[in-house]
């Protein structure tokens, strides 16, 4: 189960506290809280503990930290992180071919220094199986309560791009489909108007879930925005189109004018191609990133 048995191996340091601007006492609400609201990694959809063998689960692990490696250096390269923090998160097979893991970043790494083995990999329990480091208790609590509320959503990335945070943070929620990059979010976004504050415990990311429901793209008003899918690679494509949409939906709003809405019908249409046709994108886009940001991509498996 995601029953945290040492709650000291959440990653409760100094540095987080400084990062978060405030201490977070762990109470014995916490405790029975992530005991009784949470799932094992087993019923996911994404579980393969009885489909793969030791080399191929090692592969798959290997292949998971340098898509997710290569998505942090890419993010950062384009200015859509945040000093240390923000977080993305990956569902794999474990490395040692037992179960599987969410990766994530562990605390105090640059996105930009960033590489495929420092990515720490979480089991069940919340502990840190693979790697060192410790890792934002807020971003722990919000990617496990996601990835148990959505099986299907191995990937989950949490950022704070300025034009899409920016429109999350309008009274009237005004993003919509005015741009062609606008149309793959058709009918698939949706708005948390409830901004409170530090996530402190698991219950936020099943809160957040609630949100979301089966949209890709949450806008966590007053905050940033979480952005879940299959893979890496259509996870990446799409915060980076959307962050494209809302640049500029805003920069037509500053001029003071009507904007032109793209009609439902053929907004519908074009969403239904572009889903079609987006590995012909996502992929290929995310393996040039890999090369312009130099991350290591092979690995001599012992």
């Amino acid at each position: 189960m995601f029953a945290f048995k040492n709650l000291t191996k959440l990653g409760v340091t100094s540095a987080y506290a400084f990062c978060r601007r405030a201490d977070i006492a762990v109470s014995t609400q916490l405790v029975s809280t992530l005991q009784h609201n949470t799932k094992p990694f087993s019923t996911l959809k994404t579980d393969r503990r009885s489909k793969l063998g030791l080399e191929e689960a090692r592969m798959a692990n290997w292949e998971g930290r340098v898509d997710l490696a290569a998505a942090f250096r890419g993010l950062e390269m384009m200015d859509f992180h945040e000093g240390i923090c923000n977080h993305l998160s990956l569902i794999v097979p474990a490395e040692n071919g037992d179960g599987e893991v969410m990766l994530m970043n562990s605390h105090g790494n640059h996105w930009k220094e960033i590489e495929p083995e420092s990515l720490v990999g979480i089991n069940e329990q919340g502990d840190t199986v693979e790697g060192t480091g410790d890792v934002e208790i807020s971003a722990k609590t919000i990617h496990l309560g996601i990835h148990q509320a959505r099986p299907d959503a191995k990937c989950a990335f949490h950022v704070h791009p300025p034009y899409t945070t920016a429109m999350g943070m309008l009274q009237d929620l005004p993003f919509g489909m005015y741009h062609q990059n606008s149309l793959m979010f058709y009918n698939d976004f949706a708005y948390d108007r409830e901004y409170g504050g530090f996530s402190q415990d698991i219950t936020e990311g099943q809160r957040i879930a609630t949100h979301i429901k089966d949209k890709s793209v949450l806008f966590m008003c007053n905050h940033g925005v979480m952005v879940v899918g299959q893979n890496v690679a259509d996870v990446f494509y799409l915060v980076y189109y959307l962050e494209r949409a809302c640049m500029f939906q805003a920069l037509a709003m500053s001029t003071g004018r009507e904007l032109t809405k793209i009609p439902d019908d053929l907004s519908r249409e074009t969403k239904i191609i572009a889903n079609k046709e987006r590995h012909l994108y996502s992929g290929p886009f995310l393996e040039s990133i890999k090369r312009v940001t130099g991350v290591k991509t092979s690995k001599t498996l012992q």
